[in-house]
């Protein structure tokens, strides 16, 4: 299977070296659009596959595919942290500019 893997994978990479540069352009959205249809659990096998392949191929110039799992609750919940934060961040800095003009204007009085 790998050996058949490496043929085609070798094929691929003559095709796209032999490419326009819009040609290149259109194979690498296309090739992004199939990985976000495809589902988490198949992503995680082919960069497991290819992460093999790497290592039977013995060569160190190839970098393996990191598998850094993350689950999509916890990638949820930091976005929202981090909508907090600024809502946070803006409402002090609201708070400080009030506070700012009230100085001012009591200053004013003086």
């Amino acid at each position: 299977m790998i050996r058949a893997f490496n043929k085609h994978y070798r094929k691929a990479i003559d095709l796209i070296e032999d490419s326009t540069t819009s040609e290149k352009m259109d194979i690498a959205e296309k090739v992004i659009e199939w990985f976000r249809e495809l589902p988490e659990e198949y992503l995680i096998s082919l960069a497991l596959f290819f992460n093999e392949v790497i290592d039977d191929l013995g060569d160190d110039s190839l970098e393996k595919i990191e598998l850094k799992m993350r689950n999509k609750k916890r990638e949820e919940e930091e976005e929202e942290e981090e909508e907090e934060e600024e809502e946070e961040e803006e409402e002090e800095t609201k708070d400080y500019e009030e506070y700012e003009e009230d100085y001012e204007e009591d200053e004013e009085d003086y």
